[in-house]
């Protein structure tokens, strides 16, 4: 199943983490390294290896981490604004995903295929939405960052004007969706509807206001842990105690 992840932040704040400024570096180097934490466990000397000769100790100094696990030379090459070889795309895309869900407004999370993109789209469009409005619409332009796609993942964004008027529209047809894709389309609604105040909360505070920036993985996630069934389709992480210095996140539960 792939994941699709929305994400309520300005594309020009994510476009500054790449060759980031010394503040902002500061801030993300604070983000991954608390996100990826190594275990304790891994960096205990293993067998008896460790005892026959210091030609066969581990340099004390060299930390073992975990395959699966971002490292701090892959957000370090970010924060540069480096090139990333393939190998490390997926890695490097985790340490992304962890700095835009530290600093967006709202999270919205979609388990969706692409087949179920296309119903949900062609749902929607026959309750009356325009077709330039659908969920694919919303990944229209161009992230224009350093790091490319990894194999079997998309990414892009909406501009504000067009995430609002999406909302906008989708409220007034909302109860015409089809019983088998309301559930998705009240969720979104939901997330847009939070969306919706963030922007009026941006303007009134002379803050950058949110875009809509869209990872989707079409198909699951290359190394990274399953998605459990029993949780809802969507899911919304909306208020974060705000860091000094930033601008308050006003959010609702949905």
């Amino acid at each position: 199943m792939g994941e699709l992840r929305m994400h309520a932040i300005s594309v020009h704040e994510v476009r500054d983490m790449f060759g980031a400024l010394p503040e902002l570096a500061a801030e993300l180097r604070e983000i991954a390294s608390t996100r990826f934490i190594v275990p304790a466990v891994e960096n205990q000397p293993r067998g008896l290896i460790h005892k026959i000769g210091p030609m066969f100790k581990r340099d004390p100094l060299q930390i073992a981490y975990p395959a699966d696990q971002p490292t701090p030379r892959d957000w370090e090459s970010l924060i540069e604004g480096c090139h990333i070889e393939g190998e490390r795309l997926v890695h490097c895309w985790r340490v992304v995903d962890a700095w835009l869900e530290a600093r967006d407004r709202g999270t919205a999370t979609f388990t969706l295929s692409p087949g179920e993109v296309e119903a949900f789209d062609f749902a929607l469009t026959r309750a009356g939405l325009p077709s330039q409005l659908g969920l694919r619409n919303l990944l229209a332009n161009d992230l224009a960052i350093p790091l490319r796609p990894a194999q079997g993942m998309r990414t892009g964004y909406a501009k504000n004007a067009h995430v609002m008027a999406t909302h906008d529209c989708l409220t007034q047809i909302l109860p015409e969706v089809d019983p088998e894709e309301r559930g998705r389309a009240d969720y979104l609604a939901s997330f847009l509807d939070a969306f919706a105040d963030w922007t009026r909360a941006a303007r009134e505070a002379d803050a950058p206001v949110p875009d809509l920036v869209v990872v989707w993985w079409e198909t699951a996630r290359g190394q990274q842990p399953a998605f459990d069934p029993t949780q809802p389709i969507i899911t919304g992480r909306q208020e974060r105690a705000p860091r000094p210095g930033r601008h308050p996140r006003p959010g609702r539960s949905h």
